[in-house]
């Protein structure tokens, strides 16, 4: 069990094993969405380019899903953590914006949101989107697409700024439902152990040695409400 009173600042690092209690499938393992091979072929920025409506396509269930799915009790214990410790910022691998559903707002959504649709040519803001049909952008014409990160695509460099900003000066550093051993979030477990951060690693499968301080396997959503103290409040 951990005391959140002991650490100035809690940076959580979070990945699929969040969501999966919330009826968002993993992209790997079993049910996974990269199982498809299919989907995987699309997932990347060529893909994008020869064809934006067969990558809209294999994206349409991902933003259904995610429509459908409510914060499980691991998104809300990080809200609510928040709500009562002014040091806690979150990290976060997904797209289905379930960590913004639960109430936490110092999150950085490093692969973007499925809620979000954006324009593949011109420079208008990306916009709240549920709409599964593919269509053209009202600006320019342009194909749109889900405003999410595909493989050879870069990072959004104001998400990697924000980032740098949270893990400075980080005390405690908690990946949940991740390995965070897979670049570049393992930077971000390395750079938060080389400031002396107490790293903590809440998972499916446990991480190679010398990554966390302490590993806990199991269940997000079962593990992280009774991680720390005070658990009546969460």
């Amino acid at each position: 069990m951990l005391d959140p009173d002991r650490y100035q600042k809690i940076v959580f690092l979070t990945g699929a094993g969040v969501s999966v209690a919330s009826g968002i499938p993993p992209f790997r393992g079993p049910g996974g969405f990269w199982n498809d091979q299919e989907i995987e072929r699309c997932a990347t920025a060529e893909a994008l380019a020869r064809d934006p409506e067969l990558v809209w396509r294999a994206f349409a269930p991902l933003r259904e899903a995610a429509r459908q799915a409510r914060p499980n009790a691991a998104h809300r214990t990080m809200a609510e953590l928040e709500s009562r410790h002014p040091g806690v910022h979150l990290l976060t691998q997904n797209v289905d914006g379930l960590h913004l559903a639960a109430g936490s707002r110092q999150v950085v959504e490093l692969h973007g949101n499925i809620h979000r649709t954006r324009c593949t040519r011109c420079d208008a803001p990306a916009f709240p989107d549920q709409s599964l049909d593919f269509r053209a952008c009202p600006e320019c014409g342009g194909a749109l697409r889900f405003d999410i990160v595909l493989f050879h695509e870069m990072l959004d460099p104001e998400a990697l700024k924000r980032t740098a900003q949270a893990l400075r000066g980080v005390d405690l550093f908690v990946a949940v439902g991740t390995s965070g051993t897979v670049y570049p979030a393992a930077g971000f477990a390395a750079s938060a152990q080389a400031d002396g951060a107490w790293s903590v690693l809440v998972n499916l499968e446990p991480a190679p040695g010398g990554w966390y301080d302490q590993q806990v396997v199991g269940r997000a959503e079962e593990v992280l409400p009774g991680l720390f103290k005070h658990p009546e409040s969460l």
